[in-house]
Protein backbone atom coordinates (compact mmCIF):
# COMPACT_ATOMS: atom_id res chain seq x y z
CA UNK A 1 0.00 0.00 0.00
CA UNK A 2 2.83 2.56 0.91
CA UNK A 3 4.65 1.82 -2.57
CA UNK A 4 1.74 2.34 -4.69
CA UNK A 5 1.10 5.45 -2.46
CA UNK A 6 4.53 6.71 -3.30
CA UNK A 7 4.64 5.92 -6.86
CA UNK A 8 1.47 7.42 -7.50
CA UNK A 9 2.26 10.56 -5.60
CA UNK A 10 5.88 10.98 -7.36
CA UNK A 11 5.20 9.59 -10.41
CA UNK A 12 7.09 12.21 -12.46
CA UNK A 13 9.92 12.64 -9.72
CA UNK A 14 10.35 8.97 -10.80
CA UNK A 15 10.01 9.45 -14.34
CA UNK A 16 12.72 12.23 -14.31
CA UNK A 17 14.72 9.51 -12.10
CA UNK A 18 14.83 6.82 -14.76
CA UNK A 19 15.54 9.37 -17.51
CA UNK A 20 18.91 10.15 -15.34
CA UNK A 21 19.97 6.65 -14.80
CA UNK A 22 19.26 5.77 -18.55
CA UNK A 23 21.57 9.10 -19.89
CA UNK A 24 24.00 7.77 -16.94
CA UNK A 25 24.01 4.06 -18.54
CA UNK A 26 24.56 5.18 -22.02
CA UNK A 27 27.20 7.51 -21.24
CA UNK A 28 28.91 4.47 -19.63
CA UNK A 29 28.55 2.06 -22.65
CA UNK A 30 24.94 0.67 -22.16
CA UNK A 31 26.07 -2.63 -21.08
CA UNK A 32 24.91 -4.80 -18.44
CA UNK A 33 28.50 -4.03 -16.88
CA UNK A 34 27.98 -0.53 -17.06
CA UNK A 35 24.29 -0.59 -15.58
CA UNK A 36 25.33 -2.77 -12.45
CA UNK A 37 28.16 0.03 -11.78
CA UNK A 38 24.96 3.07 -12.35
CA UNK A 39 22.68 0.89 -10.17
CA UNK A 40 25.21 0.80 -7.77
CA UNK A 41 26.21 4.63 -7.37
CA UNK A 42 22.86 5.30 -7.19
CA UNK A 43 21.97 2.61 -4.67
CA UNK A 44 25.08 3.89 -2.11
CA UNK A 45 24.08 7.40 -3.09
CA UNK A 46 20.88 6.49 -1.84
CA UNK A 47 21.49 3.86 1.06
CA UNK A 48 23.79 7.36 2.50
CA UNK A 49 21.05 9.97 1.82
CA UNK A 50 18.70 7.66 3.84
CA UNK A 51 20.98 6.73 6.73
CA UNK A 52 20.78 8.37 9.98
CA UNK A 53 24.37 9.71 8.86
CA UNK A 54 22.98 11.50 5.39
CA UNK A 55 19.93 13.20 7.18
CA UNK A 56 22.89 14.57 9.90
CA UNK A 57 24.79 15.85 7.07
CA UNK A 58 21.44 17.34 5.53
CA UNK A 59 20.61 18.72 8.34
CA UNK A 60 23.53 20.49 8.41
CA UNK A 61 24.18 21.69 5.34
CA UNK A 62 20.91 23.42 6.23
CA UNK A 63 21.96 24.82 9.33
CA UNK A 64 19.45 23.28 11.85
CA UNK A 65 19.70 23.06 15.30
CA UNK A 66 17.56 21.51 17.97
CA UNK A 67 15.14 24.03 20.04
CA UNK A 68 17.88 24.57 22.68
CA UNK A 69 17.02 27.54 25.11
CA UNK A 70 14.07 27.14 27.58
CA UNK A 71 11.58 29.39 25.63
CA UNK A 72 12.25 27.80 22.06
CA UNK A 73 11.30 24.06 23.64
CA UNK A 74 8.45 25.51 25.93
CA UNK A 75 6.68 26.84 22.63
CA UNK A 76 7.99 25.03 19.85
CA UNK A 77 7.75 21.50 21.03
CA UNK A 78 4.07 21.07 21.92
CA UNK A 79 3.48 22.72 18.61
CA UNK A 80 5.10 20.11 16.79
CA UNK A 81 4.19 17.37 19.26
CA UNK A 82 0.18 18.16 18.73
CA UNK A 83 0.59 18.26 14.59
CA UNK A 84 2.40 14.88 15.11
CA UNK A 85 0.33 13.10 17.27
CA UNK A 86 -2.89 14.18 15.29
CA UNK A 87 -0.41 12.93 11.78
CA UNK A 88 0.29 9.51 13.62
CA UNK A 89 -3.63 9.01 14.32
CA UNK A 90 -4.21 8.95 10.81
CA UNK A 91 -1.51 7.65 9.53
CA UNK A 92 -0.16 4.62 11.34
CA UNK A 93 2.71 3.96 9.58
CA UNK A 94 4.42 7.21 9.84
CA UNK A 95 8.12 7.39 10.67
CA UNK A 96 8.37 6.98 14.60
CA UNK A 97 11.40 9.86 16.03
CA UNK A 98 10.74 12.88 13.60
CA UNK A 99 12.00 15.65 15.29
CA UNK A 100 11.56 19.59 14.91
CA UNK A 101 14.64 21.57 13.62
CA UNK A 102 15.00 25.35 14.08
CA UNK A 103 17.20 26.91 10.73
CA UNK A 104 18.24 30.38 12.27
CA UNK A 105 17.27 32.55 9.48
CA UNK A 106 14.89 35.05 9.58
CA UNK A 107 12.50 35.04 6.30
CA UNK A 108 9.40 32.98 6.44
CA UNK A 109 9.97 29.15 6.08
CA UNK A 110 9.07 25.58 6.74
CA UNK A 111 10.42 22.45 4.96
CA UNK A 112 10.86 18.16 5.54
CA UNK A 113 13.96 16.64 5.09
CA UNK A 114 14.80 13.26 4.70
CA UNK A 115 12.89 10.97 7.14
CA UNK A 116 12.66 12.40 10.08
CA UNK A 117 13.17 15.97 10.05
CA UNK A 118 10.94 19.00 10.05
CA UNK A 119 12.40 22.15 10.17
CA UNK A 120 11.09 25.75 10.77
CA UNK A 121 12.87 29.15 10.09
CA UNK A 122 13.48 31.93 13.10
CA UNK A 123 11.68 33.90 10.56
CA UNK A 124 8.66 31.56 10.68
CA UNK A 125 8.07 30.95 14.68
CA UNK A 126 7.93 34.89 14.78
CA UNK A 127 5.41 35.28 11.99
CA UNK A 128 3.16 32.69 12.59
CA UNK A 129 0.87 32.08 15.43
CA UNK A 130 0.80 28.82 17.56
CA UNK A 131 -2.47 27.41 15.26
CA UNK A 132 -0.87 28.42 12.12
CA UNK A 133 2.50 26.79 13.19
CA UNK A 134 0.59 23.72 13.72
CA UNK A 135 -1.23 23.87 10.58
CA UNK A 136 2.17 24.28 8.56
CA UNK A 137 3.85 21.55 10.72
CA UNK A 138 0.83 19.05 9.40
CA UNK A 139 1.63 20.13 6.01
CA UNK A 140 5.53 19.13 6.37
CA UNK A 141 4.53 15.95 8.12
CA UNK A 142 2.54 15.36 4.83
CA UNK A 143 5.39 15.51 2.81
CA UNK A 144 6.68 13.01 4.51
CA UNK A 145 3.69 10.91 4.53
CA UNK A 146 3.60 11.10 0.85
CA UNK A 147 7.46 10.30 0.37
CA UNK A 148 8.17 13.48 -1.09
CA UNK A 149 11.40 14.21 0.81
CA UNK A 150 12.46 10.22 -0.46
CA UNK A 151 11.57 11.18 -3.81
CA UNK A 152 13.31 14.51 -4.05
CA UNK A 153 16.24 13.26 -2.70
CA UNK A 154 16.39 10.45 -5.77
CA UNK A 155 15.99 13.48 -8.36
CA UNK A 156 18.68 15.35 -6.14
CA UNK A 157 21.13 12.84 -6.18
CA UNK A 158 20.76 11.91 -10.21
CA UNK A 159 20.99 15.60 -11.08
CA UNK A 160 24.19 15.54 -9.45
CA UNK A 161 25.08 12.83 -11.24
CA UNK A 162 23.97 13.86 -14.56
CA UNK A 163 25.68 17.87 -13.20
CA UNK A 164 29.02 15.73 -13.13
CA UNK A 165 28.62 14.02 -16.23
CA UNK A 166 27.86 16.90 -18.17
CA UNK A 167 31.08 18.84 -16.39
CA UNK A 168 33.26 15.77 -17.68
CA UNK A 169 32.02 16.30 -21.33
CA UNK A 170 32.49 19.68 -20.86
CA UNK A 171 36.16 19.71 -19.87
CA UNK A 172 36.59 17.08 -22.82
CA UNK A 173 35.11 18.98 -25.53
CA UNK A 174 37.30 21.99 -23.97
CA UNK A 175 40.54 20.10 -24.10
CA UNK A 176 39.41 18.87 -27.89
CA UNK A 177 38.95 22.57 -28.72
CA UNK A 178 42.74 23.62 -27.80
CA UNK A 179 44.10 20.77 -29.47
CA UNK A 180 41.63 21.70 -32.66
CA UNK A 181 43.35 25.42 -32.36
CA UNK A 182 46.67 23.92 -32.22
CA UNK A 183 46.24 21.65 -35.24
CA UNK A 184 44.21 23.60 -37.35
CA UNK A 185 47.11 25.81 -38.39
CA UNK A 186 48.70 22.55 -39.80
CA UNK A 187 46.95 21.18 -42.14
CA UNK A 188 43.71 20.40 -43.30
CA UNK A 189 42.95 17.59 -40.71
CA UNK A 190 43.50 20.41 -38.11
CA UNK A 191 40.72 22.50 -39.63
CA UNK A 192 37.97 19.11 -40.19
CA UNK A 193 38.77 18.33 -36.46
CA UNK A 194 38.39 22.12 -34.87
CA UNK A 195 34.85 22.02 -37.06
CA UNK A 196 33.69 19.14 -35.68
CA UNK A 197 35.02 19.69 -32.26
CA UNK A 198 32.73 23.14 -32.48
CA UNK A 199 29.33 21.08 -34.08
CA UNK A 200 29.90 18.35 -31.02
CA UNK A 201 30.31 21.61 -28.81
CA UNK A 202 26.93 23.22 -30.06
CA UNK A 203 25.10 19.84 -30.01
CA UNK A 204 26.25 18.85 -26.29
CA UNK A 205 25.11 22.13 -25.16
CA UNK A 206 21.86 21.88 -26.84
CA UNK A 207 21.00 18.62 -25.32
CA UNK A 208 22.17 19.50 -21.94
CA UNK A 209 19.72 22.74 -21.87
CA UNK A 210 16.88 20.71 -23.16
CA UNK A 211 17.62 18.29 -20.36
CA UNK A 212 18.49 20.42 -17.66
CA UNK A 213 14.60 22.64 -18.89
CA UNK A 214 12.62 19.31 -19.65
CA UNK A 215 13.65 18.23 -15.85
CA UNK A 216 12.92 21.96 -14.31
CA UNK A 217 9.17 21.48 -15.89
CA UNK A 218 8.38 18.67 -14.50
CA UNK A 219 10.11 18.24 -11.23
CA UNK A 220 7.86 21.75 -10.76
CA UNK A 221 4.78 20.58 -11.82
CA UNK A 222 5.64 17.07 -9.60
CA UNK A 223 6.26 19.90 -6.53
CA UNK A 224 3.12 21.52 -7.34
CA UNK A 225 0.86 18.33 -6.84
CA UNK A 226 2.78 17.22 -4.06
CA UNK A 227 2.04 20.94 -2.11
CA UNK A 228 -1.78 19.85 -2.70
CA UNK A 229 -1.23 16.49 -1.33
CA UNK A 230 0.75 18.44 1.69
CA UNK A 231 -2.09 20.49 2.03
CA UNK A 232 -4.51 17.78 1.88
CA UNK A 233 -3.03 15.80 4.14
CA UNK A 234 -3.19 19.04 7.06
CA UNK A 235 -6.72 19.07 6.44
CA UNK A 236 -7.43 15.34 6.72
CA UNK A 237 -5.65 15.24 10.53
CA UNK A 238 -8.13 18.23 11.55
CA UNK A 239 -5.54 21.26 10.85
CA UNK A 240 -6.71 22.41 7.64
CA UNK A 241 -8.12 25.67 9.51
CA UNK A 242 -4.68 26.20 11.00
CA UNK A 243 -3.07 25.70 7.83
CA UNK A 244 -5.73 28.09 6.01
CA UNK A 245 -4.62 30.65 8.25
CA UNK A 246 -1.10 30.24 8.18
CA UNK A 247 -1.64 30.68 4.14
CA UNK A 248 -3.31 33.89 4.42
CA UNK A 249 -0.48 35.39 6.60
CA UNK A 250 2.33 33.87 4.08
CA UNK A 251 -0.24 35.95 1.50
CA UNK A 252 -0.46 39.22 3.48
CA UNK A 253 3.70 39.36 3.68
CA UNK A 254 4.52 37.89 0.36
CA UNK A 255 5.31 40.64 -2.33
CA UNK A 256 4.09 39.15 -6.04
CA UNK A 257 5.51 39.60 -9.04
CA UNK A 258 3.94 39.30 -12.71
CA UNK A 259 6.09 36.10 -13.35
CA UNK A 260 7.41 35.26 -16.53
CA UNK A 261 5.93 32.07 -18.67
CA UNK A 262 8.69 30.26 -18.05
CA UNK A 263 8.54 30.87 -14.43
CA UNK A 264 5.14 30.11 -14.47
CA UNK A 265 6.02 26.05 -15.67
CA UNK A 266 9.25 26.07 -13.04
CA UNK A 267 6.97 27.26 -10.16
CA UNK A 268 7.54 24.49 -7.00
CA UNK A 269 4.32 25.72 -5.54
CA UNK A 270 0.88 26.95 -7.02
CA UNK A 271 -0.24 30.17 -6.49
CA UNK A 272 -1.10 30.54 -2.36
CA UNK A 273 -4.46 32.26 -3.52
CA UNK A 274 -5.21 29.07 -5.03
CA UNK A 275 -4.05 27.27 -2.47
CA UNK A 276 -6.32 28.73 -0.31
CA UNK A 277 -9.44 28.58 -2.19
CA UNK A 278 -8.91 25.32 -2.63
CA UNK A 279 -8.44 24.26 0.91
CA UNK A 280 -11.78 26.46 1.82
CA UNK A 281 -13.83 24.67 -0.66
CA UNK A 282 -12.72 21.33 1.72
CA UNK A 283 -13.65 23.00 5.10
CA UNK A 284 -16.88 24.08 3.85
CA UNK A 285 -17.65 20.68 1.93
CA UNK A 286 -18.03 22.22 -1.31
CA UNK A 287 -14.93 20.12 -2.82
CA UNK A 288 -15.76 17.38 -5.00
Amino acid sequence: MWLIKFLKSNVLYLLWFVIYFTIAWWIFGATLQAFIIVAAIYGISMSVALSPVGEIILIMVENCREPVTERERKYLIPIFEEAYQNAKEFNKSLNNGIKIYIMDAMYVNAFAIGRKTVAVTRGALSTFTAEELKGIIAHELGHMTYGHTKALLLTMIGNVLFSAIAFVLRLILYICEIVANITARMNIIGIVFMAMTFVARIVSEFCIFFTVTSGQFLLALNSRINEQQADKFAYDIGLGKQLISGLYTIQKISIHKKLKLSEMFTASHPHIADRIAWLERLENGRYT
